[in-house]
């Protein structure tokens, strides 16, 4: 029983830090779109924007990889319980993912 707390709890913290790298949520559409234009036409931009992408890829499959064992019927369950943390990590970004974002991505000048 603790091991599938602890990897539901695992899953939706991987699923959560990939949004959080994301920031899908904190970003208007018109927004995303802007910042897409906008990274089309600089390399460095675009190759940021790929190693973005990446990174919240690896969280995520992470998390689906973490999950998947505890399952009792995968074919039945996985997208249920999938869809289910992914809610859970979209709250948790909500309530901390502004915070985190700006802990993690500031610059800092000493």
């Amino acid at each position: 029983m603790i091991e599938l707390v602890c990897r539901v709890a695992g899953a939706i913290i991987f699923e959560a830090l990939a949004l959080i790298v994301w920031n899908f949520g904190a970003r208007s559409p018109r927004i995303l779109w802007r910042d897409l234009r906008n990274s089309l036409a600089s390399g460095r931009r675009l190759g940021l924007a790929v190693l973005i992408a990446l990174l919240g890829s690896i969280f995520f499959l992470t998390a689906v990889v973490l999950l998947a064992p505890a399952l009792v019927n995968p074919r039945a369950q996985f997208s249920p319980v999938v869809i289910g943390t992914l809610l859970v990590a979209l709250l948790v970004d909500f309530l901390i993912g502004s915070d985190l974002r700006a802990l993690i991505f500031t610059r800092r000048v000493s």
